[in-house]
C-alpha cells in the first residue's frame, strides 16, 4: 500500500488551522467576557459612588434636621453613630451584600454558554415554543 504523502500533508495543514481558528475563537471569547467584566466592576465603582454621594448629602441634611431641636454638635454625633452602625453592618455582612453578589455576576459571566458551543437544531430553524402536530 503506498501512502499518499499529499494527501496527509493536506491532513495536517487542515489540522493546524482548525487549532488556530479555536485559538482565535477562545481569544474572542476571552476578550467578550473580559470585556463584560472590566463593565461591570466600572458600572459597580459609578453605583459605590453614586450611593456614597446621596448618604453624604442625606447626613449632611439630617444633621441639620436634627440641629433644629438640638445643638448641631449632638446632631452630628448622632448622624456618626448611625453612619458608624451602617459601616459596621456592612462590615460584618459583606459576604452577602457585595462579595457573592459580585461573584455570582462573574461566574455567569466566565461560565455562560457561547453561541459557538450550543448545540445547532437540525433543521436549522429557531425553536418558535410551538408544537405543530400534522394528523
Amino acid at each position: 500500500m503506498i501512502f499518499d504523502t499529499e494527501k496527509y500533508q493536506q491532513t495536517w495543514e487542515d489540522i493546524k488551522q482548525l487549532a488556530s481558528t479555536k485559538l482565535d475563537l477562545l481569544k474572542v471569547d476571552f476578550l467578550g467576557k473580559a470585556a463584560n467584566i472590566a463593565g461591570l466592576i466600572l458600572f459597580a465603582l459609578a453605583l459605590i459612588l453614586l450611593v456614597f454621594a446621596v448618604i453624604s448629602f442625606g447626613c449632611i441634611a439630617l444633621i441639620f434636621a436634627i440641629g433644629q431641636a438640638l445643638p448641631m454638635w449632638a446632631s452630628a454625633l448622632i448622624v456618626v453613630g448611625l453612619w458608624l452602625l451602617i459601616m459596621v453592618g456592612a462590615i460584618v455582612f459583606r459576604d452577602r451584600l457585595f462579595f457573592n453578589p459580585m461573584l455570582a455576576a462573574i461566574s455567569s459571566i466566565l461560565f455562560a454558554e457561547s453561541e459557538d458551543s450550543k448545540p445547532a437544531d437540525s433543521t436549522g430553524l429557531a425553536p418558535t415554543g410551538k408544537e405543530v402536530h400534522d394528523e
